[in-house]
């Protein structure tokens, strides 16, 4: 789940689970949570690319490490498959991310998790 709240700044928590390093940029398989009202959690797993001052600011990046994307850009480009078929697929580039804990002008996480439905630190699934 990604929340996005007009209200504060966003920040999206993620896990990183699978790193593919390359010159210009970074494929990354990250997943995300959300905690649901009875206690349990809604995962979802996303495909981004870093790009930028995301894929230098992070060239350390190993699986499992946490990290918080500051700025992203989502969109649904159209594609025509080999069989004519109009399609599209979520384009997710990260261009501001660091560490989890790295920067103190980061929100807290506790005042972001009562508000957006994330988990508040040592509530996270994995």
């Amino acid at each position: 789940m990604i929340f996005i709240n007009n209200d504060k700044p966003t920040v999206i928590y993620a896990k990183v689970w699978n790193v593919d390093r390359h010159e210009k940029y970074t494929d990354l398989r990250v997943s995300t949570s959300e905690k649901q009202q009875d206690g349990t959690y809604e995962n979802s797993t996303w495909f981004p690319r870093l790009i930028g001052h995301a894929h230098q600011k992070l060239k350390d990046l190993k699986n499992e490490d946490r990290i918080v994307i500051t700025k992203a850009k989502l969109t649904n480009p159209p594609y025509t498959d080999d069989k004519g078929n109009k399609k599209s697929y979520l384009k997710f580039l990260v261009l501001e991310a660091e560490m989890e804990g790295e920067s103190a002008s980061s929100p807290e996480k506790s005042d972001e998790s009562e508000n957006s439905g994330e988990m508040a630190e040592g509530e996270m699934p994995w």
